[in-house]
């Protein structure tokens, strides 16, 4: 993989409290289709969402500070003990542990704030671009060049942290420069024809990540049969849609998102917010639309076509209870 050379647009300078300061950055994610099912070995394709973002900056800190977090999407920790999953505040801080130890900085202390855009718990990514922000900020703080294996193994080992099994597609789209092909463990990158949008819609709720894995892992392990011809119509629908992306076909791709949301909600993870956003988008004219992310709250996305189309879809998803949307040109995701 190519190096992702994290210290070129900014250099440690003696500002922070210990000489030093570090600087990351890094996005949020959708997934178009695929979750939950990546889980148990199907493909699944993701957009990075550049527009939300997670900004760290890492500075060396007394090692007697206490590591601590605060509620919303502003907060710092402190790193430099080994630290055990019951004392690390954050997939980020877990991240950014390993990242010091394979460095051979375990006793270093440092202090890494963050500000994140991106809602937590909405299927966004928030907390695999939270640790890759850390992670590459610690790294511009002790001047080490990071490539993208290394940071998505990084993150890989926050998600862990933070909800439990994790796939690994969200650890790579918080590092993907566009959208990605995702299986076991390895991605490459999309061709995308396709001049559309989305639209994502957050249906207010928290989603329940790991009470939605551990269910669908239920489910399908208490009727094999049933599971294996629900993941094998999981892979035919990405495959399906990784072709529509690359011919442009947003009609046949939005039937592909339908169809992979009447499978989330055999799976258990659909609820009647999520289902309500769906049909709206839906009959204000989108092509398709469905859950993204964990389920069982969180975020709906919806692909238009773009300008009216798109601001129209918006307005349905507001008025139907969205608590807040946002606009994704598809181009906007190819950096």
């Amino acid at each position: 993989m190519n190096s992702d050379r994290v210290r070129e647009d900014s250099r440690p300078t003696a500002a922070g409290p210990g000489g030093g300061r570090g600087t990351g950055r890094a996005h949020g994610k959708a997934i178009l289709l695929g979750e939950h099912t990546v889980v148990h070995g199907t493909p699944a394709i993701a957009f990075p969402l550049p527009a939300l973002s997670a900004r760290a900056v890492a500075r060396r800190a007394d090692a007697s500070q206490e590591g601590e977090s605060s509620a919303g999407q502003h907060f710092r920790f402190v790193a430099g003990d080994v630290v055990t999953p019951e004392r690390a505040s954050s997939g980020a801080h877990v991240a950014v542990e390993e990242a010091l130890r394979r460095w051979g900085l375990a006793g270093a202390a440092v202090e890494v704030a963050l500000d994140c855009e991106i809602p937590p718990a909405r299927g966004l990514g928030s907390s695999a671009a939270c640790a890759a922000a850390a992670v590459r900020a610690v790294a511009d703080l002790y001047d080490r060049t990071i490539d993208s294996e290394a940071l998505y193994e990084l993150v890989q080992c926050g998600e862990q942290f933070a909800h439990g099994r994790a796939s690994g597609v969200d650890a790579s789209t918080a590092v993907a420069t566009g959208p990605i092909w995702f299986r076991a463990g390895a991605a490459r990158g999309l061709a995308v024809g396709l001049d559309a949008t989305l639209v994502i819609a957050d249906t207010g709720v928290r989603g329940a990540t790991q009470h939605a894995v551990a269910a669908v892992r239920g489910k399908l392990e208490a009727d094999p049969p049933a599971a294996r011809r629900l993941l094998e119509r999981a892979t035919d629908l990405v495959e399906s849609a990784t072709a529509d992306l690359a011919a442009g076909d947003a009609a046949s791709l939005g039937k592909a998102l339908l169809e992979f949301q009447d499978l989330l909600a055999e799976l258990g993870v659909s609820t009647p917010e999520i289902d309500t956003l769906v049909t709206a988008a839906h009959d204000a004219g989108a092509y398709g639309a469905k859950l993204t992310g964990g389920g069982l709250g969180g975020c709906v996305l919806a692909l238009t076509d773009t300008g009216d189309a798109a601001a129209t879809v918006r307005a349905a998803l507001r008025r139907a209870g969205a608590a807040k949307t946002w606009i994704v040109p598809v181009r906007d995701a190819q950096q």
